[in-house]
């Protein structure tokens, strides 16, 4: 139990010991957001009042969307992250986004990441897998409302978000729904993005592109998420089997240019200049 403890010290938590900080950016109240929050009880139970498909957007979308944007980015926060530091966490990458010229309409996806009695971890993970049809949903309403070609990325716990959305839009037939998918330090199954497992096919069905970056030295997922899982995490070591990967996967091995399991979103501090050329 100790050492799933640290990872509730360290995960996503901004400034924590062992995950370092994204820089401790603070967002414009408007800035926008697609939240499922208050949707899920404590125990990880999908409030009777909402659908298992259901989201709001809120804050101030419309000027805070250029005219001359052609690309939206949703960015998904980890575990433990109350509804402040995951707006924060979306500004956050934003600004990194920009300052490696890359000055699209960046929005956050925010949900219920810190719910659970005491370490909620399992929690976590469980609100996660069900957020995955929520973000789905709202790709999809959002293509079919015309919008622009959406990017996700992913941080920590943010990546079951995002595989789930996948396998959800796959069983739904969105094939290519999303440009490109990014995960920054995945806290998901190195084996589970195989085409053979839970996510491969999904992965090659509803995305044009997915990056992972992974850190072997990420004291967060190298200590905690293995004690927690009984496994390596993706973003620790990549995929299990690279033989076995979709074709469309890509693994980007970031140990040397990211200092800690909170930086890889961080403007200057991270690993954006390598994601943002995964977008040319």
């Amino acid at each position: 139990m100790a050492s799933v403890a640290t990872l509730g010290a360290s995960g996503s938590v901004r400034g924590g010991k062992y995950g370092g900080d994204d820089g401790e950016y603070t967002a414009p109240a408007g800035f926008p957001l697609v939240s499922t929050r208050e949707q899920f009880t404590d125990n990880a139970k999908l409030k009777s009042e909402y659908t298992e498909t259901e989201y709001e957007t809120v804050g101030d979308w419309e000027s805070s969307q250029g005219g001359d944007d052609s690309e939206l980015v949703i960015f998904v926060h980890g575990w433990s992250l109350g509804e402040t530091d995951a707006r924060n966490a979306a500004y956050t990458c934003q600004i990194g986004l920009e300052k490696n010229e890359y000055d699209q309409f960046t929005v956050g996806f925010t949900w219920d990441a810190d719910k659970g009695d005491g370490i909620g971890w399992n929690e976590g993970v469980a609100i996660a897998e069900q957020n995955g049809p929520k973000l789905a949903q709202w790709v999809i309403d959002h293509n079919d409302g015309g919008g622009l070609p959406v990017r996700i990325i992913g941080h920590s716990l943010g990546a079951k978000v995002a595989v789930e959305a996948m396998a959800s839009l796959h069983e739904r037939g969105r094939e290519d729904a999303v440009t490109s998918v990014t995960l920054l330090g995945g806290a998901i199954g190195e084996s589970v993005v195989e085409v053979d497992e839970a996510y491969g096919e999904p992965i090659e069905y509803a995305t044009t592109s997915f990056n992972n970056f992974h850190k072997d030295d990420d004291a967060v997922l190298g200590i905690a998420f293995s004690a927690a899982e009984w496994t390596e995490a993706v973003g620790e070591k990549g995929v299990q089997s690279p033989e076995d990967a979709p074709e469309n996967y890509t693994d980007y091995d970031v140990t040397t240019t990211v200092a800690d399991h909170n930086s890889y979103y961080e403007p200057g501090e991270g690993c954006l200049p390598a994601v943002v050329e995964t977008f040319q």
